[in-house]
């Protein structure tokens, strides 16, 4: 029998499945041929993840450090970071400008620099600077931060600077979204400034850090190889399994067991991917439960190359972003990113429940309005194709409610571990510290240390 059948080949099952063959357990690995490789990997950003904790940074450095003594490091596998950059946003004319730096999540350090002046105009950045004389009130007050702008920078910061980066990153309004998600710390540097835009000042060096991107040097699909022959250095075994295969043992050990073909192997612990969990429905008794931890809300997303967008010259070939509104009332992020010739639109849709989620068609339909709302046409026959991920969190509450959904099931059933991006809002970085974790907590159990 072995010790841990990890299901899935994403990011988070294949760390979780090297924490626990790294101390000599016995692991096997369902993983897809490589021309075949899961949606998780196909959903990760090709411009690298966000990483505020240094998880995924720490998982690179890990892989890509040689295992012998004067073995050359794993270039392919080295972290490599891009810092957050400016965007050109349209401003009251419908122009493009540069947004003002610093900033954070639009919100300006300087409301009457050139860049804020050229945005908001002289009547918006005047009222954005009344930020600097007037009096904080509601200290640690306000939670919103959509209303928290409002407040104290006035409309036109909040709907020029602030809405289209948020609408981009989290799919909602800045009013639906809590400070303590965007930028936590954000008030608490507030209540020391004494202005938004002070806090803003202060804040901007760890927001730099918290939006850095972070990718493995040779791309994401380089990773996953390095990471299958890490673990079959290490004696990890491979098949093809789905959820559909999985059932409990009926002898005593109560083990799980897994069909291949013909053959069935046996494991201790289950280790279960997200892209697993979505097909686990008709799935038996626990493995079926496992589709209430998947995310309440969805986002239509997709890269597509587009004709020249005619943007302004502009330093550094800033990329522009915008919010557009489709005929039903969505409002949709459209970046565009000029490509040294080869532009790229990336276009996002808003946070959806998962239960109204469109099907393939009608989502490549929304994603050509969009880029018709944006005045851009796909390249040549370049066709959208659309993918839903995981909606971030954009509160408190529905960050914490999916810590206790999967916690209280973790707790139910010890020998089975969910994992993966989509349990956590999309974020790669908090489903790789928590399947990591998770997996020095199981390999305990496993080889007796704890209960």
């Amino acid at each position: 029998m072995g010790d841990a059948y990890v299901l899935g080949d994403g990011l988070p099952e294949l760390a979780a499945a090297l924490d626990l063959a790294e101390v000599g357990l016995s692991v096997r690995v369902a993983v897809p041929p490589r021309g075949e490789c899961g949606d998780s990997w196909d959903e990760l950003d090709d411009r690298g993840e966000f990483d505020p904790d240094g998880s995924l940074r720490g998982l690179l450095e890990h892989i890509s450090a040689p295992l012998d003594e004067g073995d050359a490091p794993l270039d392919a596998a080295r972290p490599a970071a891009t810092p957050p950059g400016a965007v050109l946003l349209r401003d009251a004319a419908g122009g493009w400008a540069p947004q003002p730096e610093p900033a954070v999540l639009g919100i300006p350090a300087v409301p009457l620099s050139s860049r804020a002046f050229a945005l908001l105009g002289t009547g918006g950045a005047l009222r954005a600077y009344l930020d600097r004389v007037r009096p904080v009130l509601t200290i640690g007050k306000t939670h919103a931060l959509g209303a928290l702008v409002q407040s104290r920078l006035g409309g036109a910061t909040l709907e020029r600077l602030v809405q289209p980066i948020v609408r981009e990153r989290f799919g909602v309004s800045a009013d639906e979204v809590d400070v303590a998600i965007a930028a936590p710390g954000l008030n608490e540097a507030l209540t020391v400034a004494g202005s938004l835009s002070g806090a803003a000042l202060a804040y901007a060096e760890r927001d730099v850090a918290r939006e850095t991107r972070v990718a493995p040097r040779g791309g994401w699909l380089a990773l996953r190889d390095a990471l299958l022959e890490r673990l079959t250095l290490y004696g990890v075994s491979f098949g093809e399994a789905s959820a559909a295969d999985v059932r409990r043992g009926e002898s005593e050990a109560d083990e799980w067991v897994v069909a291949e073909g013909d053959a069935e192997f046996r494991a201790r612990a289950l280790v279960v991917g997200a892209r697993a969990i979505r097909d686990s429905s008709g799935a038996p008794g626990e493995l079926e439960a496992l589709d209430g931890l998947l995310p309440r809300h969805l986002r239509i997303g997709a890269v597509v190359g587009i004709e020249d967008p005619g943007l302004p010259d502009a330093p550094d070939g800033l990329p522009a972003l915008q919010t557009v509104t489709l005929a039903g009332g969505e409002r949709w992020s459209v970046r565009v990113e000029p490509g040294g010739g080869a532009p790229l639109a990336r276009v996002a849709g808003p946070a959806i429940p998962a239960d109204r989620a469109p099907g393939a068609a009608e989502a490549r339909s929304r994603i050509l309005e969009a880029l018709e709302a944006s005045s851009l046409s796909p390249r040549g026959s370049d066709t959208p194709h659309a993918a839903a991920s995981a909606a971030p969190h954009a509160t408190v509450g529905q960050r914490d409610e999916a810590a206790d959904r999967l916690e209280g099931f973790r707790e139910s059933a010890p020998d089975l571990l969910p994992v993966g991006a989509a349990l956590h809002g999309g974020a790669v970085a908090s489903a790789l510290a928590d399947a990591r974790t998770a997996a020095v907590l199981l390999r305990r159990r496993l080889t007796g240390i704890s209960g």
